[in-house]
C-alpha cells in the first residue's frame, strides 16, 4: 500500500485569497516515490478553490495544488484522497483571516455548513434550508440570543425550502443548535464570532 505525507498544513491567509504556499502530498511506496497517483484535492467550507482540483505525482511521488480560501473568515478543511493510498484522505486546515458582511448558511440533514465562522459587526447571516432538508431549527444559546428577522418570522421547525436573513448589530460570540438533531455543544450545532 502507498503511503501519503504532507507539507503546507496550518497556513493563513486573508479570506477571498491564496494561501501563501501551496499544498502538497508525497506518496510512497516501502519508502520509493510512486509517481502516477492521482489525487483529488477538495476545500470546504463552499467558496473555497483547489487549483488544480486533482493532480498527478511526479516522479518524486509529489502532488501539489494552490488553495484560495474561501470568502468568509473560518477555519478552512483541504482534503487530498487518493485511491488505496494508506492514510487517504489527508485533511489539512488553513485560517481565512478577518471576517466578511455576507454569510450564506446552508442548514442541511444532519449539520450547518460552515458551522464556526466569524462575521463583522452589522453583517448579516443567511440561513438556506438545503434541497431536502427536514424538521430543523436555528435555536439560540443563551444569554447570546440569535437576532431574527420579521421578514420572514423568526424560525421555528422547518423543512426545506425555507430561507431567513438575520443582522448581527453587536459584537460577540453567538451559538446556535437544531433542536431536533443537537443541542449547544453537539450534534448538529454553530458559533459565529462578530467582530467590529
Amino acid at each position: 500500500m502507498a503511503k501519503a505525507s504532507t507539507s503546507g498544513d496550518a497556513q493563513s491567509a486573508p479570506l477571498g485569497t491564496v494561501l501563501p504556499n501551496p499544498l502538497r502530498v508525497v506518496i510512497t511506496q516501502g519508502g520509493t516515490p510512486v509517481s502516477g497517483r492521482t489525487v483529488a484535492w477538495a476545500v470546504t467550507p463552499a467558496g473555497g478553490v483547489a487549483n488544480p482540483a486533482s493532480s498527478v505525482t511526479a516522479a518524486d511521488g509529489t502532488a501539489s495544488t494552490s488553495i484560495t480560501l474561501p470568502p468568509l473568515g473560518a477555519i478552512a478543511t483541504i482534503t487530498a484522497s487518493s485511491t488505496g493510498a494508506t492514510g487517504s484522505p489527508l485533511v489539512f486546515t488553513a485560517d481565512a483571516t478577518g471576517a466578511g458582511t455576507q454569510v450564506t448558511v446552508a442548514v442541511e440533514n444532519t449539520f450547518y455548513s460552515p458551522s464556526v465562522f466569524r462575521v463583522k459587526q452589522g453583517g448579516i447571516v443567511t440561513f438556506t434550508w438545503a434541497t431536502g432538508a427536514s424538521s430543523h431549527t436555528v435555536t439560540p444559546v443563551a444569554p447570546n440570543a440569535i437576532p431574527t428577522s420579521t421578514n420572514p418570522a423568526p424560525p421555528g421547525t422547518h423543512n426545506a425550502p425555507y430561507t431567513f436573513d438575520t443582522t448581527f448589530p453587536t459584537v460577540g460570540t453567538f451559538k446556535f443548535f437544531c433542536s431536533t438533531h443537537g443541542a449547544p455543544d453537539t450534534g448538529m450545532h454553530g458559533t459565529i464570532t462578530v467582530i467590529p
